[in-house]
């Protein structure tokens, strides 16, 4: 690809917050939220890790979440979340969180359909 130029840019990011490390041997933390933030033994390895956290919380804002039924009749929503995949249980009482996953390469579609006491319920079209 001759004649295109790549240049590197700082893009400021309103509101992110700096946390020295107190003691030695504790991470710096540069958070954008309460769950959007990093960690890391220098101040450039925490906002790396920042950055890494902000794409992907960009990635899981399209995935569809996913809903199946356990064999006790409840309904379960599985979400993605940057943090992980969220299941929560939802009964006429009420909606409780039952569980995160740590991200990996399964939606959470796949997820429920990984659980054999669930039965997944098909995505509306």
């Amino acid at each position: 690809m001759s004649g295109v130029s790549v240049e590197t840019v700082a893009i400021p990011v309103p509101n992110v917050a700096v946390q020295r490390p107190s003691r030695r041997g504790e991470p710096w933390r540069v958070s954008l939220s309460r769950f959007i933030f990093g960690r890391g033994s220098t101040l450039k390895a925490a906002k790396q890790e920042l950055a890494r956290q902000i794409a992907v919380a960009t990635e899981t804002v399209n995935v569809e979440p996913a809903f199946a039924r356990d064999d006790d009749g409840s309904l379960i929503v599985a979400i993605d979340r940057p943090w992980g995949v969220e299941e929560y249980r939802l009964t006429d009482a009420g909606y409780k969180l039952i569980g995160t996953y740590d991200r990996d390469r399964r939606t959470p579609a796949e997820w429920l359909a990984a659980t054999h006491h669930y039965t997944p319920v098909p995505p509306r079209r």
